[in-house]
């Protein structure tokens, strides 16, 4: 009976010691997986100094850290490309080579137009440029538009102008313009909705930059 006893006793503590062993493998498993996919992946992401690619003023680094050293989240980073160096007084001045107008509401009246515009750089903002307009005049539909005044905001990377101003005869319009590089000299869209008195026109000039 003592016999039987003890390989009784010895059996339960082989079940035991192997019970023990499989919770140990099933604990251990799913770590030491989650440890080899971590050292996966921090291999495969790229380093500090990986490849980085300056996409429309922007750099893009995928997947790498933030200057610093900061980790990026996933996807990558970034970083405002550096406008070029503009002062406050420096004159842009956007000439037409070539344009078109619509008349709006009278039948679609349409034809060449032409234009000169002057800007002024009155101050630096931290997302960007004022401009004051200083000088300039469209023609169109064969009447000639003078600009008396006008204000506008350029990018930070000199790409891009929105503004309005005044004209003479009595006349008011807004603008876009933008860029084939910078307005600090390049080719350029301008784009003007004109109001004077009863008409209103659509301009579109393109042409040459300086600055």
């Amino acid at each position: 009976m003592r016999t039987k006893t003890i390989g009784k006793a010895a059996m339960a503590g082989a079940v035991s010691a192997a019970v023990i062993a499989l919770l140990l493998y099933i604990v251990a498993a799913p770590v030491a997986a989650q440890t080899a996919g971590t050292t996966t992946q921090t291999s495969a992401t790229p380093s500090s100094t990986s490849t980085s690619n300056w996409v429309g003023g922007f750099q893009w680094s995928p997947g790498g850290p933030f200057p610093g050293g900061a980790q990026a989240p996933q996807g990558g980073w970034m970083q405002a490309q550096p406008g070029p160096n503009i002062s406050v007084g420096e004159i842009i001045t956007v000439t037409s080579t070539q344009g078109h107008f619509v008349s709006v509401g009278t039948g679609g009246e349409n034809g060449t137009a032409s234009g000169t515009l002057t800007f002024s750089v009155t101050g630096k903002l931290s997302q960007g440029y004022t401009l004051s307009l200083t000088g300039g005049s469209f023609v169109v539909g064969g009447s000639t538009y003078t600009v008396t005044s006008g204000t506008a905001q350029m990018s930070p990377q000199a790409s891009s102008i929105s503004g309005q101003g005044s004209t003479s005869p009595s006349g008011q319009f807004i603008l876009r313009a933008s860029a084939q590089g910078s307005f600090v000299g390049s080719t350029g869209l301008v784009s003007i909705d004109l109001q004077s008195g009863s008409s209103e026109y659509l301009v579109t000039l393109t042409g040459s930059i300086s600055g």
